[in-house]
């Protein structure tokens, strides 16, 4: 990396008073510097054949043009430290507030990434393994582009005995190492055979919850549950998880495309369309995504599906306990809220879902992770009301969903953040994919339809597991 002399001296500067306030406050410092580097795709950053054993996570929103990418980790706070919301607050505030940051702009800089299971308060099932229940990194290289340009933020623990003249020149060092590994381009797809597949629950298995489900149903006492399956596929050992995403961006432009990469615990990637919270100073924006069609072959049949689906009173039933919900949950700290009195059509590449979007502004402070912690989880998730659907959930269901359906997503130095609901996604490991779809069961529910719904979501996430074959 070249760096001119203004950039030596901040640097210098920076490094000299992160060891000061180490030394003075007894403990270590978070430091990072941010530059501009130029590049319009972030995903090759991660495609290097050496860091298929370092912690790598991907974020990216196609239709707003920001993704994030990042490599090695400098801080984790993950579920062994028995966190809470209000803990990993206290210990994302305090690294933030006692670390320095250089840069020359605002936007770019350290983040954490990750996020945590659907129930984090259940223990893993063989599937989830050594997956973290809650797990958050600050990554020792973080890439951030957005319409705005392209930055590099490499990041480091400085201690109270480190020597400015060496922490310099390991950080320049550092620095170097990661701008030059960034490939120009992304390698070919590479594809795999995907086959050997098992339905947890099967068919007959999934009939028959549905059923259960249903005669839980009764008005004003349960009006809708969640339920969700797995669809396990063999892989074969050259998956890629960036050849992955390279198809999941390609299929679904609309959806936010992620992947979190922990060693020996296992990849989980997915493309979803929900957002569950995002906060940028004191705005808010959320939305309801619920009630699920076919596409069309054709415009015409696209067209007259979409009106079944905006007419559908199963369907506008289902959306309507999500807009409440989340309406009654967010009132507590948002009297007034901007709720459009009709759902819009949201077209995927395989599905059409009824979307609302529904935003306020902050009065108290609250942090992002204070209102993943007050939405979550959403009716599109559990169902209404939620205490009485995650018992038949918990009762049902038979397998742990992990980090499907549960948030995930990005927290800034100043409690920003945004946070969606990972849906359409799977779990890799041992050559073993593990798929995770679920639909909204409601009085109206019919076991087939509710296969038929399931199985439509299951495709493109097959598809990108054999790099673009299925």
């Amino acid at each position: 990396m070249r760096i001119d002399t203004q950039a030596h001296t901040d640097l210098n500067v920076g490094l000299t008073d992160a060891i000061a306030r180490a030394n003075a406050e007894d403990t270590s410092i978070l430091f990072s510097y941010t530059f501009q580097f130029e590049a319009r795709d972030l995903l090759p950053l991660l495609s290097h054949p050496a860091d298929k054993n370092t912690c790598r996570i991907y974020w990216e929103q196609p239709g707003e043009g920001f993704s994030l990418a990042g490599l090695g980790k400098v801080l984790e706070i993950n579920d062994d430290d028995n966190e809470t919301i209000d803990s990993l607050n206290e210990r994302i505030s305090n690294c933030f507030q006692r670390a320095i940051h250089v840069s020359n702009q605002s936007f770019a800089g350290p983040r954490f990434l990750g996020g945590h299971s659907f129930n984090s308060q259940s223990d893993s099932d063989e599937t989830w393994g050594e997956f973290p229940r809650i797990c958050y990194i600050l990554p020792e290289c973080l890439a951030t582009l957005s319409p705005d340009g392209c930055w590099l933020t490499i990041s480091k623990i400085v201690l109270k005995n480190d020597k400015p003249e060496i922490l310099l020149r390991e950080f320049t060092r550092n620095c170097t190492h990661y701008e030059k590994r960034l490939p120009v381009t992304l390698p070919p797809l590479r594809h795999v055979p995907v086959d050997k597949f098992k339905d947890i629950p099967n068919r007959k298995e999934y009939d028959k919850i549905i059923y259960s489900v249903l005669e839980e149903i009764r008005p004003e006492r349960l009006e809708k549950v969640v339920i969700s399956r797995s669809h396990q596929v063999k892989v074969g050992k050259g998956f890629s998880v960036v050849s992955a995403l390279q198809v999941l961006r390609n299929i679904y432009p609309k959806c936010t495309n992620f992947f979190f990469s922990f060693p020996k615990a296992g990849i989980f990637f997915g493309a979803t369309p929900e957002r569950l919270i995002q906060k940028n100073g004191q705005i808010i924006n959320t939305e309801a995504l619920a009630g699920t069609i076919d596409r069309g072959r054709n415009m015409e049949e696209d067209r007259l599906l979409a009106e079944t689906l905006f007419d559908s009173h199963k369907e506008r039933e289902e959306h309507r306990f999500v807009i409440e919900q989340i309406k009654s949950r967010l009132e507590t700290i948002i009297p007034e809220l901007e709720i459009p009195n009709d759902p819009l059509v949201l077209k995927l590449k395989n599905v059409q879902h009824l979307k609302t979007p529904i935003s306020g502004v902050l009065e108290n402070g609250e942090k992002i992770l204070d209102l993943v912690k007050l939405l979550h989880p959403t009716p599109a998730v559990a169902g209404t009301p939620m205490k009485r659907a995650m018992e038949v959930i918990d009762k049902l269901e038979p397998h742990d969903r992990g980090w499907y359906s549960g948030p995930v997503g990005w927290i800034d130095p100043k409690g920003n953040g945004d946070f969606f609901v990972a849906l359409r996604s799977a779990l890799v490991k041992d050559e073993e994919a593990h798929i995770f779809v679920g639909g909204g069961i409601v009085s109206e529910s019919l076991p087939e339809q509710e296969w038929h719904e399931t199985e439509l979501k299951l495709q493109p996430i097959i598809s990108a597991l054999s790099g673009g074959q299925k």
